[in-house]
């Protein structure tokens, strides 16, 4: 997340007295929800993060939280939701929950004076943001989306090649997210309309991040966005979504989106005197792994020579996901009682939530227009 764009605000009084005892113990996290992803998010990689602990599990199934809570040695098991946000105990909780209920638990979660970390997306409204910002204002608390392909190096890389113009002007870029759908996704979320369910907001997320970051103001303010769909896949979703954002100066941007296309996840950048490729770009949600930039040279549009390739050593998404917000939450209680820096890259979250709502919006009404 962007540290340079932080705002200034006052910091709650009630929060100063816990200053001091979070600089010498662990970051105590509850996990709100039992999700399939919350083990390779947050469970797994918090054993390489310091200064982090895992301190309770709560699920509205008491069930799976048990089995969770027993299967990684968590320490305290909630009969609910709400009794694990009642904890003092407990600093941030990681929102594991699906994309409909994450506004009601974010809001839940700050009144409850917790930090959170919640599962992209932020939100499924836009109408939804003003009021999730004002609480974690208002607190003095940091609010998170988890976009855990924004703490990897090769982001800022990718924006220092854009700048620098070392392979001259960036004319277009392509990106291509599409995973099969196991079971059609029959057995959560992804298949259900009214819950945020479809490709464009399980997967959109992640092409509407990177065009922020090849934009040099980080935001996608400069281009005009547009996307389409045949709502196609089970109960109406959108199984395939295609999208371009077309700046001013003439940056197109494209993304292919996907829950029945065979698997592809790439990033493809044209300049005039080059084209980089991203060519896996979740590799690291799966572990610590290399990550590399292909570059393939260009003259007179033609390729010239070998592909370089900029390699970056072995690191895990979510481990540098759960260090930073670690890290961020510490940032909260090292200030003095009068100021507190609460937006570690949440406006560019509420952003992509914008562009994404009203793109999914005009994407439906342009299929009624047909």
């Amino acid at each position: 997340m962007n540290h340079s764009s932080a705002r200034i605000i006052p910091f709650p009084a009630d929060r100063v007295a816990q200053e001091h005892s979070l600089e010498l113990r662990p970051v105590r996290m509850g996990i709100v929800g039992c999700s399939g992803i919350v083990p390779r998010a947050v469970l797994e990689p918090a054993v390489h993060v310091d200064g982090l602990e895992i301190h309770g599990v709560a699920n509205r199934t008491y069930a799976k939280a048990q089995m969770m809570g027993e299967q990684y040695g968590i320490p305290v098991i909630y009969p609910t939701l709400e009794e694990l946000l009642a904890d003092p105990l407990v600093d941030a909780v990681y929102i594991g929950l699906g994309n409909a209920l994450h506004a009601e638990w974010i809001m839940r979660s700050l009144e409850a004076g917790k930090h959170v970390l919640v599962e992209k997306p932020l939100c499924l409204e836009a109408g939804q943001l003003p009021q999730l910002e004002q609480a974690a204002k208002e607190r003095g608390l940091l609010l998170a989306e988890a976009m855990m392909v924004a703490h990897h190096p090769w982001q800022e890389a990718i924006r220092g090649l854009v700048s620098s113009g070392e392979y001259g002007k960036l004319l277009r870029t392509s990106t291509r997210i599409t995973i099969p759908a196991r079971n059609d996704h029959l057995d959560n979320y992804r298949s259900r309309s009214e819950e945020g369910g479809g490709c464009w907001w399980d997967l959109g997320c992640y092409w509407l991040q990177f065009v922020q970051q090849i934009s040099g103001e980080q935001s996608l303010s400069r281009f005009a966005i547009k996307g389409a769909s045949e709502f196609n896949g089970p109960n109406g979703c959108d199984w395939t979504f295609e999208a371009e954002a077309v700046a001013a100066d003439g940056l197109i941007a494209s993304a292919t989106l996907s829950f029945e296309q065979p698997y592809a996840c790439r990033h493809v950048l044209h300049f005039e005197r080059a084209i980089i490729t991203i060519p896996d770009v979740f590799r690291c949600n799966l572990g610590f792994y290399k990550m590399k930039l292909k570059i393939t040279l260009l003259k007179d549009g033609q390729e010239i020579g070998e592909a370089h390739q900029h390699i970056f050593e072995p690191m895990n998404y979510y481990v540098n996901q759960l260090r930073a917000f670690t890290e961020q939450v510490r940032q909260q209680h090292r200030l003095s009682n009068e100021y507190a820096v609460i937006d570690h890259g949440l406006e560019q979250a509420m952003e992509r939530i914008r562009v994404l709502d009203q793109v999914y919006r005009d994407a439906r009404s342009g299929l009624l227009q047909h």
